[in-house]
């Protein structure tokens, strides 16, 4: 996809709800199966899709957030800060 220019692709809705992202879509967003999006929907206009991405700044804020208190995080500690983040 050019930056100039608007490519067009079409999904199916199953009788789930849900929608198989096309390959050129994925791959325009970088993401792969696990990965996460995200919708932003305005009240008037079109819907925004994004990819969920996390820097290590959003986890050391997580982590805060959740009263960490010490100066250094363990994976798991990471992964909980994170997953405290996630809509459920």
């Amino acid at each position: 996809m050019s930056r100039n220019s608007t490519t067009t692709v079409e999904a199916t809705v199953t009788s789930k709800g849900q929608v198989t992202l096309p390959r050129e879509l994925r791959k325009h967003l970088g993401i792969h199966r696990g990965s996460r999006i995200r919708f932003s929907i305005p009240t008037v206009g079109a819907v925004k899709v994004e990819p969920v991405r996390y820097g290590i700044r959003d986890l050391w804020r997580m982590a805060d957030e959740g009263g960490k208190a010490e100066g250094i995080m363990s994976f798991e500690q990471m992964n909980e800060a994170k997953a405290r983040r996630q809509p459920k």
